[in-house]
């Protein structure tokens, strides 16, 4: 998928955000992904939580019996997720670092 965004997101993304994201954020963000955060991990979320772009996937987390799944919205108001293929996660907190991950990715962000 390709993510258009405005130009002054382009900014933000590849002069504030994409520099802030390194390994060690990362492991923050998977030992505390619903925080408190770091200064840094603040930044970087509050980019990725605000979905500037209406055609990124919007994902949300669904609890299966095999654990949590991430999934993405569905298009139209009342459909089914579509679960994503992949591991499932054995908490949730497990599972909303997996959703910062795959909003990083859509963004083409490396760590």
């Amino acid at each position: 998928m390709t993510v258009v965004l405005s130009t002054q997101d382009e900014w933000i993304l590849e002069n504030r955000v994409r520099p802030l994201v390194t390994a060690a954020l990362m492991a923050e963000a998977a030992a505390r992904p619903t925080g408190p955060y770091s200064r840094d991990l603040v930044e970087v979320m509050d980019f990725v939580r605000r979905n500037p772009d209406p055609d990124k996937p919007r994902y949300l987390i669904v609890r299966t019996p095999g654990g949590f799944a991430v999934g993405v919205r569905p298009p139209v108001r009342g459909g089914a997720p579509r679960l994503l293929d992949g591991a499932r996660h054995a908490t949730r907190d497990a599972a909303e670092h997996a959703v910062l991950v795959h909003r990083l990715r859509d963004y083409g962000v490396t760590w």
